[in-house]
């Protein structure tokens, strides 16, 4: 392990040390760190020889284990923030539906700038966010290393080309965004086939970062790209207009289905909700989940292959 890494650890467990109100044992610090208990007994003793007035001992702890801890406040000057950090924060912000809830994250998210001691540049912020479409979706979450974000990152703001394996394929990125949907794709421009198409970010590896600059299309707006689509991928736009039922209507009013939604409440106590969006497979599946509860009133495409899809089911059923 390089020196770097070595100070890195130290300075993590400083941290967790002060974080930990029962304090760590050496086999809670081997097991964090992975090591064996020798190398965690050394990292502690580094802490201990450079912070002899700042480290405690853990008394009349149940398990009868030496316990050691940081006293409050000592390492507050190891912690800072990151402009990534805030992007996401404000992520994680605007995926909550509720504005009193994204009202109190955006006071801690200020209280954090407050404590920050180097200036944050709500420009960086802004840019990370801008890059980065996102949207609330249900299915897989895949294992994707951090490394390969911060790469691809770092290219979407210094508009830089990445090279990569895809699947089999060689490729080179003028990478634009990130979206966030079951999966998490990469939005680019493929200087081969001269067009913006979506990569699954977990299949792409050997991932590189080039000192090749490229022009963006400043036209490209990433976030009016996936506002066109109910799911990922881009085809033919329709109006959506669907009818629900006066049970559903509650839950229909606080639930969010897409970006260009609206909906109205009728006299009889049932909900017109409309959209403009494509993929016709992603909107059926979603619309199963509400059952009876809803009714497709436009467009006839859109409503025929939804009963295909419900036939098909029942006859499985059947079978």
């Amino acid at each position: 392990m390089s020196r770097l890494n070595k100070a890195n650890e130290i300075i993590e467990l400083a941290i967790l040390m002060q974080n930990s109100y029962c304090g760590l044992t050496i086999d809670e610090i081997a097991d964090k760190f992975n090591c064996c208990r020798r190398s965690a007994e050394r990292m502690k003793a580094v802490l201990t020889e450079k912070f002899p007035n700042k480290i405690e001992e853990v008394e009349n702890f149940h398990d009868n284990k030496k316990r050691w801890r940081f006293k409050k406040g000592t390492m507050n000057w190891l912690i800072n923030f990151s402009s990534s950090d805030f992007a996401n924060l404000e992520m994680c912000k605007n995926l909550i539906k509720n504005p009193n809830k994204q009202k109190e994250i955006q006071e801690i998210i200020e209280k954090i700038k407050a404590l920050t001691p180097d200036k944050i540049s709500n420009v960086d912020i802004q840019e990370l966010l801008y890059n980065q479409a996102y949207s609330v979706r249900q299915g897989f979450r895949e294992d994707i290393s951090l490394d390969i974000l911060q790469i691809i990152n770092e290219g979407i703001l210094s508009q830089k080309k990445i090279k990569a394996k895809y699947f089999d394929k060689n490729v080179l990125l003028n990478p634009y965004g990130i979206i966030y949907s079951d999966k998490l794709y990469l939005a680019a421009h493929n200087n081969w086939a001269d067009k913006i198409w979506l990569y699954r970010i977990s299949k792409l590896k050997e991932i590189k970062l080039t000192n090749d600059y490229f022009d963006k299309d400043e036209k490209f707006n990433i976030q009016d790209y996936t506002n066109k689509s109910f799911g990922i991928y881009q085809n033919e736009i329709f109006e959506v207009e669907l009818l629900f039922k006066k049970e559903a209507t509650p839950d229909v009013q606080e639930y969010y289905f897409h970006p260009t939604q609206t909906g109205k409440l009728n006299n009889d106590g049932t909900y017109t909700l409309k959209f403009k969006a494509c993929g016709e497979y992603e909107i059926i599946t979603e619309l199963l989940k509400w059952r009876d509860s809803v009714k497709i009133i436009a467009p006839r495409k859109l409503k025929d292959e939804y009963n295909q899809t419900i036939l098909a089911m029942v006859k499985n059923i059947k079978e």
